[in-house]
């Protein structure tokens, strides 16, 4: 049993998925958001390649993927960017466009949230921050997330969390927002 926090994209959404056993021709995940048997399905796991494949089977919470291409062993439970320098996240990121407030360096802005995972965030502000600084975001309805501005160009960041946001709740707040239920 592997668990890795993996993307599911579908007729143009989105949710986080908990891999759980993973096969050469197929895995099951943890879901966190209705899917459909026969739903072709696109399954990403940080900056890995996405991996298309078809909904097989969904059962409390729990579905199978069937991959259309055999996966060499170990091609989900490897981490790329431990070997290449472009590679820079474990867990992907879902886009989203949402107005959160950044504490930092004893000021506080509005920022535009550009996209999110459990461990990190790109956000765009009015004024270019600086890298390595420390930070907290303000997001509605979530807890102050502590934070290290990991990068920043221009009036793009990246944060990356001290914490990682419990998936179930970072699922359920992007829930509400993506789909509005």
């Amino acid at each position: 049993m592997v668990l890795r926090v993996g993307l599911l994209e579908t007729q143009g959404r989105s949710a986080f998925c908990l891999l759980r056993n993973i096969s050469s021709r197929g895995v099951q995940v943890k879901i966190y958001a209705p899917l459909s048997e026969g739903a072709e399905v696109r399954l990403r796991v940080g900056d890995e390649d996405s991996l298309e494949g078809q909904i097989a089977w969904v059962r409390d919470g729990v579905a199978g993927i069937q991959f259309r291409n055999t996966l060499a062993p170990g091609t989900l439970l490897r981490v790329r960017q431990k070997i290449a320098a472009s590679r820079r996240r474990s867990s992907p990121r879902v886009s989203i466009a949402v107005c959160a407030t950044l504490a930092t360096g004893g000021h506080t802005c509005a920022v535009q949230l550009c996209d999110i995972s459990t461990t990190g965030a790109r956000i765009r502000g009015r004024k270019p921050l600086e890298a390595g600084g420390s930070a907290s975001l303000m997001l509605p309805q979530l807890s102050k997330i502590r934070a290290h501005v990991r990068w920043a160009a221009g009036l793009d960041a990246g944060l990356v969390f001290e914490a990682p946001i419990p998936l179930h709740r970072l699922t359920e707040w992007l829930h509400v927002r993506l789909v509005g239920a």
